[in-house]
């Protein structure tokens, strides 16, 4: 029998070894729940949209967005006639594609018939069916065909550069921006490569001018709407001629070229984004009688790319966020509206243009910027065969041989020629 001192003994370690045996489960528990336990998700990083004003940093859609022409049939055996072709990126493979009988927007397009066409890129490729026809976008051409694969034509791919770009500003001139800081501008910022950013206004005052300025977009092809390259020239804080990148689309009051929000341009001559542009204005600003009552509106003419897309209209208030239309000279303001756009080349001349016009710029030719534009070093060549050419002249335009530019693809004629480039109206370079 055992001694009372066992029992107690024994019975004391009982409740000691549950216990001992409850706290090393508990402890196991703990152990295998922390080993368990998962780290808290981390919210998925928001996929930035591509925006930039480096074609260094571009996506691989940028390449088969832009202007194409050529001559192409309806039908075989039809006679070919001129074409344009827009191509819009809009992101992620997708694509806008749009189809101008008589040529580009300002260089022979009817203003009529377009045809727009959603796409996606596929196997190198966007392919669109336009009745009888079929349009293939590869390698910095567009081929169309019929429905048996039978040749109607091939448009190549050209870039434009504005009549105007690297205008010289006349002796009585007032140079706003050259590429360097000064003291002309409030809120101002100078790139390190000589570009005027958006979001400042003129310290001067002004009524009557003449301006010349050049404008580049940046490529956003998810942008969409107003979100797409947006800034403005506001005339006299009052007036907004609109810059926005619209290419492709047609013109509206609040698309580039528009006075925002009461007049559409003549036509759309938005030109791809990371593209140098131009707008040439005439500007007269309305008049008040000695009470202060308005006795005349805004005058304006806006030339936009070498063509004139608001001839000499009245504007009747003002637009917008504009201020409100004193007989007082307001400053010329560069709107800052979220997105990158850049500017160079501004000057202006005083006095009304209407009355006393500014001498004309020189040919576009003997200014282009060698590093931007191909076509500075292209030269004429003679009499091209066929299709109407005489001497270096077609129309109004000229036939040049231009070097070899971009994506690997030696220039050529929109129809043929593997060897030269038409020069409609305005200079065109070859990719």
């Amino acid at each position: 029998m055992p001694s009372v001192f066992q029992v107690v003994r024994r019975t004391a370690l009982v409740p000691a070894l549950l216990a001992g045996l409850s706290v090393a489960s508990v402890s196991a528990q703990e152990k295998k729940a922390e080993m368990s336990v998962k780290p808290a998700p981390q919210p998925a990083k928001k996929q930035e949209k591509l925006v930039t004003l480096d074609q260094a940093e571009v996506d691989a859609d940028f390449q088969y967005q832009g202007e194409y022409m050529g001559y192409a049939a309806k039908t075989f055996g039809q006679a070919r006639q001129k074409l344009g072709v827009q191509v819009i990126a809009r992101g992620n493979n997708a694509f806008d594609v749009v189809v101008l009988e008589g040529g580009l927007p300002g260089d022979g397009w009817d203003q009529e018939t377009r045809l727009k066409f959603p796409a996606t890129l596929e196997d190198g490729q966007l392919v669109v069916y336009a009745g009888e026809q079929t349009l293939t976008v590869a390698d910095n051409a567009v081929t169309v065909t019929n429905s048996e694969g039978r040749s109607l034509g091939q448009l190549r791919k050209l870039a434009r550069y504005s009549p105007t770009m690297h205008r010289s500003a006349p002796s009585n001139a007032l140079i706003l921006f050259d590429g360097k800081l000064n003291d002309l501008w409030k809120n101002m910022k100078v790139t390190e490569d000589g570009l005027l950013e958006e979001g400042c206004e003129t310290v001067d005052l002004f009524q009557d001018f003449h301006l010349h300025l050049e404008f580049m977009l940046p490529y956003k092809p998810e942008g969409v709407g107003q979100d797409r390259g947006n800034s403005g020239v506001y005339l006299q804080r009052r007036y907004e001629v609109q810059v926005l990148d619209t290419f492709g689309e047609l013109g509206m009051p609040n698309f580039c070229g528009g006075i925002y929000k009461l007049h559409s341009p003549d036509q759309n001559m938005c030109l791809p984004p990371l593209t140098w542009q131009t707008y040439d204005i005439d500007f007269r600003a309305a008049r008040f009688d000695e009470e202060g009552n308005k006795t005349e509106n805004m005058k304006i003419r806006v030339v936009h790319n070498g063509v004139v897309i608001h001839d000499s209209i009245e504007v009747e208030s003002k637009t917008g966020a504009g201020r409100q239309e004193t007989p007082e000279p307001m400053p010329i303001l560069l709107q800052d509206h979220a997105n990158p756009v850049r500017y160079r080349n501004i000057w202006l001349v005083e006095g009304d243009p209407f009355e006393t016009p500014v001498e004309d710029a020189p040919a576009a030719s003997q200014l282009a910027d060698t590093e931007q534009d191909p076509a500075a070093t292209a030269t004429p060549y003679g009499t091209h065969y066929g299709n109407g050419y005489s001497g270096n002249t077609y129309s109004s335009g000229y036939e040049y041989r231009t070097p070899y530019h971009n994506y690997g693809y030696t220039p050529g004629a929109y129809w043929f020629s593997p060897s030269y480039v038409d020069m409609p109206p305005w200079p065109y370079y070859g990719f």
